[in-house]
């Protein structure tokens, strides 16, 4: 019996020396495409792995850039306050083209890329808040002006009545070419007037009878200040310069900016007191309060914009009142 049993496990077994039977040809073909299946799997997690960590990285860099650019026009702003104080106390009762603060400067090296800046004089535009008064009326000197600011630019005077809508605190529409709730209820989206002063010029664009194209025509000649800011008729263009009469046209506006050239007028009431109204020759000077700082850093492949509207007063500190980042 033990013999045999011997016998039937030796019989039974594999035999030495005998390779195994190789499994079928469907199943070799079964393993392989399993094995690349799992290779393509892995791939492909590997690859999106590596495409997230890329992007992280890129926009954790450009978070960084646009951190750093933000400090760098910061700077800027200091740079063009201290512009600003040398100049009021160098001439503090003209401001003109010829001074520091009208040169644009070159771009300047930062550590990683350049900056640059210039200014502009925003009272050598026409202020739109000014077409109220302190008291909420429409101011009807402004308005006459704006009226005429409008023709000279081939724009339809009738715009002034909107915006003057668009500002005043009531909800009476100015006659005929006012624009209150009403107007803007069958726009999509319907949306009504604020009845408050303005922070940027841009919101003309939401004005009744205005669109890019017309907003884009006045824009140079157009800013939002406080209300009661005075023009200077030293940095204001001739397009400007013939708003302030009926009886001055662009052509003797123009000569007026040749006569002056970058040193300014000499004495504003003298030039001006015989062809503007009395009026308006209290609403010019060749003193300015407001500048327009436009500050641009480029860091590798990101770029910031940063503009602000900065108020020097009379003892020259000058402060931002107003930031926007990228368009304005």
């Amino acid at each position: 019996m033990t013999r045999g049993a011997r016998s039937v496990r030796r019989t039974s077994g594999p035999r030495l020396g005998v390779p195994p039977v190789p499994p079928p040809r469907s199943q070799r073909g079964v393993a392989v495409l399993t094995a690349m299946l799992v290779v393509t799997i892995g791939t492909v997690i590997a690859v999106n792995l590596m495409w997230e960590a890329t992007l992280d990285q890129r926009r954790t860099m450009a978070s960084l850039a646009a951190d750093q650019g933000l400090m760098y026009a910061q700077g800027a702003e200091a740079w063009a306050a201290d512009i600003l104080r040398e100049d009021l106390v160098e001439s503090p009762d003209a401001d003109h083209m010829g001074e520091p603060w009208a040169t644009e400067l070159p771009p300047l090296p930062v550590e990683g890329g350049v900056i640059t800046g210039r200014l502009e004089d925003l009272q050598g535009r026409f202020n739109l808040n000014n077409l109220v008064q302190q008291n909420g009326e429409a101011d009807p000197v402004a308005r006459a002006q704006f009226e005429r600011l409008l023709s000279t630019v081939g724009l339809d005077p009738a715009i002034a009545g909107a915006v003057v809508d668009w500002l005043d605190p009531d909800i009476d529409m100015q006659f005929p070419d006012g624009g209150e709730d009403a107007a803007y209820a069958s726009t999509d989206p319907p949306y009504r007037t604020p009845n408050s002063l303005i922070t940027s010029p841009s919101e003309l664009m939401a004005v009744n009878g205005m669109d890019r194209e017309t907003y884009a025509a006045l824009a140079p000649y157009v800013t939002a200040l406080p209300i009661g800011t005075t023009l200077n008729v030293n940095t204001a263009s001739d397009v400007v310069l013939a708003s302030l009469s009926e009886t001055l046209d662009l052509s003797q506006a123009t000569s007026l900016v040749e006569e002056r050239g970058d040193a300014g007028f000499a004495d504003v009431d003298s030039v001006f007191s015989g062809l503007v109204e009395p009026d308006m020759l209290q609403r010019i000077d060749s003193v300015t309060e407001h500048f327009l700082l436009t500050a641009t850093v480029t860091l590798g492949t990101t770029q910031l914009t940063m503009r602000s509207v900065l108020q020097r007063d009379a003892s020259g500190i000058t402060r931002p009142l107003f930031r926007s980042l990228g368009v304005e």
